[in-house]
């Protein structure tokens, strides 16, 4: 008996036991009757310098933060130098992507990239239509696939597509969320719906619905988050399933990951924060084209900063390379082009700002403001906190004291964006007053990339 049978048997001895309803034992009846991998005309393969686009909804979107499906491939691929990019987004559709008024469309993106090969997962938010939305659905990936196709094709390259199915729904057992029967239901027609996809779309099929259903019944820990949400233990089983599927190999010693895994991470960081800029609203959007002094825009200055981001990821893919190959490499940003020099708004330098509005430079000291301020009889002003008493105090953008008397303080040193090639510092400073002199005391937490105290 295959080991996949004895596995379906379990769980469906195990869901008999918890007296599940019918529509759940026909559910698992697909899960394992399913085959996994559905191969296109010519069976796919990883090759030499492949670039990787990966599109999909909020499982691929948190494949960046828990990144063990690109750490175990590269793993796996190691010596072929094989690039990642995800352009994944939480709530994207096969047919629909949220996005605010100016931001790169998948279109440009898929060029920007430049992608050999293209993942496709979607079909979790597609399902609440039910499975007589399957076949829409269906005809949706196709219409992708055939469009993102054609644009690679004028760009000369042949792309290579791997159609993935959505992941099943576990039940955690928390009475404050579904079971997932009828939820499971839909998933298994989508994945159908995939499958069928692939078929006509002559793409690669890798069926992640029956593997995590027969994971999420036979695990004693849990392997999600809400029952969708896959936990980083979720992660480090998806990727052994994506890596039997496409590369016919199971997932390597956890244990001895952890420095590619380290290198992964910081890529996905770096690409991550070019695709989802902060304050993209500045970057792209009704911000972009303030003009200050000499006529400089936002738009001007932030977008180089995206030109920056591409060089710092791609400089991190080496040290990927270099990881899964078992050596160490420090990634080398010598070639990331400088930003944009700005020259400060402050007095009224440009069309966009006036001296009254914008003040000056000359700031006073916590005790001259102090000093200044009027307080009602009976009540004594003294300075707390300040910069110069704490270097994690600067650019607090809000405050808040606490039940126990504390001033927690968001410090946003980076404001209104990071800045590439800098040190990111913002922080979350947590001032207390144990001795009520009214002072903050010396010892202090200030979490940032770092957590820990100070």
């Amino acid at each position: 008996m295959s080991v996949t049978v004895t596995k379906c048997m379990t769980v469906l001895t195990r869901l008999k036991r918890l007296r599940w309803p019918r529509a759940a034992a026909l559910t698992v009846l697909f899960a394992c009757s399913a085959s996994p991998l559905v191969k296109a005309a010519e069976p796919f393969a990883f090759k030499q310098d492949d670039t990787v686009a990966i599109f999909g909804n909020g499982l691929a979107d948190r494949m960046q933060h828990s990144p063990w499906v690109e750490t175990v491939l590269q793993h796996h691929l190691k010596g072929q130098d094989v690039r990642f990019r995800n352009m994944s987004f939480a709530g994207d559709m096969a047919n629909q992507r949220p996005r605010n008024k100016g931001f790169t469309n998948d279109e440009e993106y898929l060029q920007h990239v430049a992608p050999d090969v293209i993942f496709i997962m979607y079909g979790y938010n597609e399902s609440f239509a039910g499975p007589e939305g399957a076949d829409a659905y269906q005809q949706e990936l196709v219409k992708l696939v055939e469009k993102y196709r054609g644009l690679r094709k004028q760009a000369g390259v042949e792309a290579r597509f791997v159609l993935f199915s959505p992941i099943a729904y576990e039940n955690t057992g928390n009475r404050n969320l579904p079971d997932g029967t009828q939820l499971n239901a839909n998933l298994a027609a989508y994945t159908e719906a995939t499958r069928r996809a692939a078929a006509e779309a002559n793409a690669t099929f890798v069926d992640l619905y029956g593997p995590t259903f027969q994971r999420f019944a036979s695990s004693s820990e849990p392997l999600t988050l809400n029952g969708i949400h896959l936990n980083a233990d979720g992660y480090w089983e998806l990727a052994g399933i994506i890596s039997e599927a496409l590369l016919g190999k199971a997932a390597p010693a956890r244990a001895n990951l952890d420095a590619l895994y380290k290198a992964v991470e910081d890529k996905n960081w770096h690409w991550h924060n070019r695709y989802r800029a902060t304050d993209g609203n500045d970057v792209w959007g009704s911000r972009s084209t303030l003009t200050f002094v000499d006529g400089q825009s936002n738009a001007e200055v932030l977008k180089h900063e995206l030109v920056m981001l591409d060089v710092m990821t791609a400089n991190r893919d080496p040290v990927i390379w270099a990881a899964a190959a078992g050596r160490s490499l420090t990634p080398d940003d010598s070639n990331v082009p400088p930003p944009v020099k700005v020259i400060s708004n402050v007095g009224g330098g440009s069309k966009s700002s006036s001296a009254d509005k914008e003040g000056n430079v000359n700031y006073l000291s916590p005790e001259e403001s102090a000093a200044k301020i009027k307080v009602p009889e009976g009540y004594q002003l003294n300075v707390f906190a300040s910069e110069e008493m704490f270097e994690d105090f600067a650019n607090p953008v809000q405050m808040q004291v606490d039940s126990k008397g504390r001033l927690w303080a968001a410090c946003w040193n980076t404001y209104p964006k990071w800045e590439p090639l800098k040190e990111m510092n913002d922080t979350l400073v947590i001032l207390e007053d144990d001795d009520r002199d009214g002072v903050a005391d010396p010892t202090h937490w200030a979490l940032s990339s770092g957590e820990g105290a100070s």
